[in-house]
């Protein structure tokens, strides 16, 4: 009888067990998926189905034509005019210059107020009840009483932007800044770390994805409410824009101003997770799963 020489145990122990071969094992543990499984979670499908849906729509437009359609093509060809030279390349222009200024506005006081709120009882107590007040307000309510004080100028409309971006960022940075876990905070009082040393180099790391969470849906909020404050009480960008096309019933021009505020929502917010990616790496990296 020949024995193991790797393995040794006593006469009657009850025999261990071995660690299976990884090599003899892998084959069958990762299988393959068939390819119709793959395109359906592949993000090509998805365009594709848009796609689909454009083609669909084309050929509806052109086989029933009316004066409330308008084909893929026309829309396309206007859209490209309009962008050489018509106004809808200012205005877009001007939109986004508003809701940048407004959104970092919004950004920095909102990360600052909503650290300190989650950490500073003082400015807790201080601030939480008029945010409570101000934030179930609907901007409809506010843009007269900004219109009032500021009129109708750019001051005015980075106001309301900055206004509905605010509370979006805010609430992320409090529950992130609040939710540190104890062990850490414990851990920087042990390695003697002053108050601001914890807040940059455990607080706001720990409350980073929390924090661009709320920035994210923030962006979003913040496109839209300058486009609907140009259509409240603006004289220029998109939202202005589209109210004059909708006053004089341009059924084409108000799918071109449509689509191009549904292009400049996907630009930004893949930006912004290009920049997440960067900026969160370490996030990602820890949190990421495989299928």
């Amino acid at each position: 009888m020949t024995t193991n020489p790797t393995v040794t145990r006593a006469a009657g122990a009850v025999p261990l067990l071995q660690a299976p071969n990884p090599a003899a094992v892998a084959p069958a543990a990762v299988k393959r998926r068939p390819w119709f499984l793959r395109a359906l979670r592949s993000r090509l499908f998805g365009w594709l189905v848009f796609a689909a849906a454009l083609v669909a729509w084309q050929r509806y437009a052109t086989v029933n034509p009316s004066p409330r359609y308008a084909t893929v093509s026309d829309v396309a060809v206007q859209w490209w005019d309009q962008i050489l030279g018509g106004p809808l390349l200012t205005a877009t222009l001007q939109t986004l210059r508003t809701m940048l200024i407004g959104y970092g506005v919004a950004a920095v006081l909102a990360v600052v107020i909503g650290v300190l709120m989650a950490r500073v009882r003082l400015v807790y107590v201080l601030l939480e009840p008029p945010l409570e007040l101000l934030r179930p307000m609907p901007i409809s309510a506010v843009i007269p009483l900004l219109i009032l004080y500021l009129g109708i100028d750019d001051a005015m409309k980075i106001s309301v932007v900055a206004l509905a971006a605010f509370f979006h960022i805010l609430l992320n940075a409090y529950s992130g800044a609040g939710s540190t876990h104890r062990t850490m905070m414990d851990t920087a009082r042990t390695f003697g770390l002053t108050w601001r040393q914890t807040m940059a180099e455990i607080v706001i790391p720990a409350a980073a994805p929390s924090i661009f969470v709320g920035l994210r849906s923030a962006l979003a909020a913040s496109l839209v409410i300058s486009v609907v404050v140009g259509m409240i009480a603006g004289n220029d960008g998109l939202g202005h824009l589209l109210m004059i096309q909708q006053q004089s019933f341009q059924v084409t021009d108000l799918i071109v101003g449509a689509a191009t505020i549904a292009m400049l929502g996907y630009a930004l917010n893949s930006a912004f997770l290009f920049i997440e990616r960067r900026v969160l790496h370490w996030h990602f990296g820890a949190t990421r799963t495989h299928d």
